[in-house]
């Protein structure tokens, strides 16, 4: 058994069996159609298997040649024009070799034919060799098609579940007794201290519980509406830890880049939750966008004495749903005292980079 270090693929040595005996079963139908018996001395027998084998390895090899290319530039779903046109290239490219150094090998090394009087005489040989390729190729490309769509689709039931997972998580965390209580408690004491204050906070609040609402039934949001719903967030909780908790905003928030709806605000909503939030130790955000349309959330790490255990699918579900819509994954690092998740942003095809 072989392992194609490329893609984990494992190649039976059953399969280089079979693909050998084919390639011979090929050689000897082709020896007969082109002499019309298969009387030939045993040299010329051997001769034909040891050609045919050079020629059918490399061509079932292909395959898993192949598996490698199109992992890397071809995407049958996004861009099946450009992944057809990269297919017939590479098979092209590919055939082209195998075919003219096989040939170049076997008539001038082991015969030694003048290579001039092999491309004279060895045209049928090649156009032959081109077609068996073009069929066995074409079986390749349909397998890689079929299985990539069915990727795709299995994909997009995973995502869609993620993504209710998600929505109920984050409106679940909106509605939890800590956060009403926390709520009620300083709508309370404004009550008291500032009623015109206790007044701001108690529409803020119904607006942000609207908002959420709203935005969870939604796939997809304008970078611009996601900030302002967390801007809203944060003036809630700021109202709770005043100049402990620490938010800086060096987003363009006219970037024309789309985010996952309440994907921000779980990000801040994630840093608050782990942190110690005081006057001697404030935690700071940032909120930034990189030249690349990247959204940075980053924070100083101050871990809570007591360790609050969570699961880590909400980031983990987040991360699918970008890698989904984008390609590209979540990045998340904690090094040097700082907590980072960088989410790609999601660029419609009729956007353009930055709005005017």
């Amino acid at each position: 058994m072989f392992i194609n270090k490329d893609t984990g693929r494992k190649i039976k040595a059953s399969e280089v069996l079979k693909a050998s005996l084919i390639s011979i079963l090929i050689g000897v139908v082709t020896q007969y159609l082109f002499s019309g018996t298969f009387h030939h001395p045993l040299s010329m027998h051997l001769w034909n298997a040891g050609y045919s084998l050079s020629i059918g390895l490399p061509l079932f090899g292909n395959g898993f040649i192949f598996d490698r290319f199109a992992r890397r530039y071809i995407n049958w779903i996004k861009h099946p024009f450009r992944s057809v046109i990269r297919t017939l290239g590479f098979h092209m490219v590919y055939s082209s070799v195998v075919i003219f150094t096989v040939n170049w090998f076997w008539m001038k090394v082991v015969l030694g034919q003048e290579w001039s009087n092999f491309l004279r005489m060895g045209r049928a040989t090649i156009i032959a060799e081109y077609i068996i390729f073009v069929v066995v190729a074409s079986i390749i490309y349909a397998i890689s098609f079929f299985k990539a769509w069915k990727e795709e689709v299995v994909e997009s039931e995973k995502i869609k579940r993620e993504a209710l997972a998600l929505q109920y998580k984050v409106l679940q965390d909106q509605v939890n007794p800590h956060f009403l209580f926390n709520s009620l408690n300083i709508l309370g004491s404004l009550i008291d201290l500032d009623t015109q204050k206790a007044k701001v906070f108690t529409r803020e609040l119904s607006l942000f519980y609207r908002d959420v609402l709203q935005l969870k039934d939604r796939d997809i949001v304008p970078l611009k509406e996601e900030i302002a719903f967390v801007k809203r967030y944060i003036f809630l909780q700021q109202i709770r830890f005043g100049e402990a908790l620490q938010v800086d905003f060096a987003a363009n928030e006219n970037l024309a880049g789309m985010l996952i709806p309440l994907s921000l605000q779980a990000l801040v909503e994630n840093a608050i939750k782990h942190n110690e939030i005081s006057l001697a130790n404030p935690l700071k955000i940032v909120i930034a966008v990189t030249d690349d349309h990247e959204l940075i959330v980053e924070n100083n790490l101050q871990p809570k004495s007591l360790y609050e255990e969570t699961s880590g699918t909400g980031l983990q579900n987040l991360a699918g749903r970008y890698r989904f819509l984008t390609g590209k994954e979540v990045v998340i690092t904690q090094d040097n005292g700082y907590f980072r998740v960088i989410l790609p942003l999601i660029m419609m095809a009729d956007q353009t980079p930055i709005t005017q």
